[in-house]
């Protein structure tokens, strides 16, 4: 396998960079930085051996090397091993050269062809994170940085890509690490709040509960929709605890809605499908609902598909073993994602969930008109129940009524709120026979309040 090369570490990387930077300043030319970095090297280790896999990066760092000579018009400063499988090469450009893709290239060729191994061959691909100096950066912290910054981009993109940096990702990172960091202290210091969302049944025009639906004000960045922070909560964990305290509120908030005779209310919580795997997440929900006085049939899970949830016997029977406690299992945003007739038979749901990029245009002469329509029909026939969400127009709601939807939830009937208005809703919803227009008018009227 030949004799193993020294490679330098991250830590010469910083020294021969501040070198080839003062060098380009001097002689007026620019910097093309490439950080490689070889996709799911972990698997040479794990299946050949740690030393097959240093044989795999010194066969790369020599074919890194032989690029100089291929490309004769540039000028090879430095080739340094940073990391376990990733490496950093810097090339001296003319400022006039418009090649830097060509190059680039180039490398990503070298590191793709075939390694011998034994009687076979092993191929390999690479994420390559790109900058130039001093278009995207002046300091040899801000190069390294930067490229790694358009490396993780190639990463998150499935990798094997060649990406340039853009200073718009670094933002966008910045606000990602801002909100991360953020998280834990904001739940510990109450600063989520929920507000609810009003479903009504569409029988009779009467509420029928609320949807909690889970805030966040920032105090740097202000509002931070549940679309962007959810689904970073669920990658470091801390969705297990906020959606235990979104569990904790919204059985609190219907608990003490005792007053107007809410024993058929029910209250719509979202889940996560990494809360369904934990082991304690059916007895605290159980916990929860005994401590607040409640009925499970009260409180509605709404899941939304998601490949871990059909991956894990777990998500499966804990869903099960909920809905055998008499909780009530809704699918949420069907019609977009995993969402498919077939795997209705798979999931213990009582009810379904129209997504509303479906329902926005069922009063158009669309072919949504026609899918939601049939949804209805079909779905009620498997015996479950249908909400549909996003009633924004009157000829929206008259649809879904004679098509025998059951619930319907919307601008039309009522916005999110804070729980200081459901009082408001509340007293309303006791009026005898509700009808549309009534309720309408009286949401006119609080808006202008």
């Amino acid at each position: 396998m030949g004799r193993s090369i020294d490679l330098p570490g991250r830590s010469a990387a910083f020294k021969q960079m501040e070198l080839a930077i003062n060098h380009a300043r001097m002689s007026g030319k620019r910097l093309l930085v490439a950080l490689v970095d070889l996709d799911r090297f972990y698997r040479i280790n794990e299946t050949r051996g740690t030393d097959f896999g240093n044989y795999v990066l010194n066969t790369i760092y020599k074919r890194l090397i032989d690029i100089e000579t291929a490309i004769s018009e540039a000028c090879m400063h430095s080739i340094i091993r940073i990391g376990g499988n990733a490496f950093l090469i810097i090339m001296q450009v003319d400022e006039e050269d418009t090649s830097g893709w060509k190059r680039v290239e180039a490398i990503k060729y070298a590191v793709s062809q075939p390694i011998e191994d034994t009687d076979t061959e092993l191929y390999l691909t690479a994420s390559i994170g790109v900058c130039l100096y001093p278009n995207d950066g002046h300091t040899s912290e801000q190069i390294i940085c930067h490229s790694e910054s358009a490396l993780h981009q190639s990463k998150e993109q499935g990798g094997n890509l060649v990406l340039f940096y853009n200073a718009d990702d670094t933002k966008r990172m910045d606000r990602r690490i801002t909100i991360e960091t953020g998280m834990r202290p904001a739940l510990f210091l109450r600063h989520f709040h929920l507000s609810y969302q009003p479903i009504y049944r569409l029988a009779d025009g009467r509420l029928k509960g609320y949807e909690a639906l889970i805030r966040w004000n920032h105090q740097q960045l202000g509002p931070v929709t549940p679309n962007e922070f959810i689904p970073l909560a669920e990658q470091n964990g801390l969705i297990v605890p906020i959606g235990e305290w979104v569990l904790r509120e919204a059985c609190k908030m219907l608990a003490g809605l005792t007053k107007y005779n809410t024993s058929e209310m029910t209250i719509s919580i979202n889940i996560s499908p990494v809360q369904l795997v934990d082991p304690t997440f059916t007895e605290t929900v159980l916990n929860i609902i005994r401590e607040n006085g409640l009925q499970p049939h009260s409180i509605e899970l709404e899941i939304t598909e998601n490949i871990m949830i059909y991956s894990s016997d777990i998500s499966i029977a804990t869903l099960s073993q909920l809905r055998a406690a008499g909780v009530r299992i809704v699918l949420d945003d069907f019609g977009i994602g995993y969402s498919t007739f077939s795997n209705l038979k798979h999931l213990p749901i009582h009810c379904l969930k129209i997504d509303k990029s479906f329902v926005k245009k069922i009063d158009l002469q669309s072919a949504d008109r026609h899918i939601v329509e049939a949804i209805i029909g079909l779905v009620q026939k498997l015996g479950l129940e249908v909400i549909a969400e996003g009633v924004e127009y009157e000829e929206q709601y008259k649809m879904l009524k004679e098509w025998g939807c059951n619930y319907v939830q919307g601008y039309l009937l009522g916005k999110p709120m804070e729980p200081t208005l459901i009082d408001m809703t509340m007293l309303r919803n006791n009026k005898s026979q509700a009808n549309l227009k009534l309720i309408e008018n009286e949401i006119l009227l609080e808006a202008i309040r």
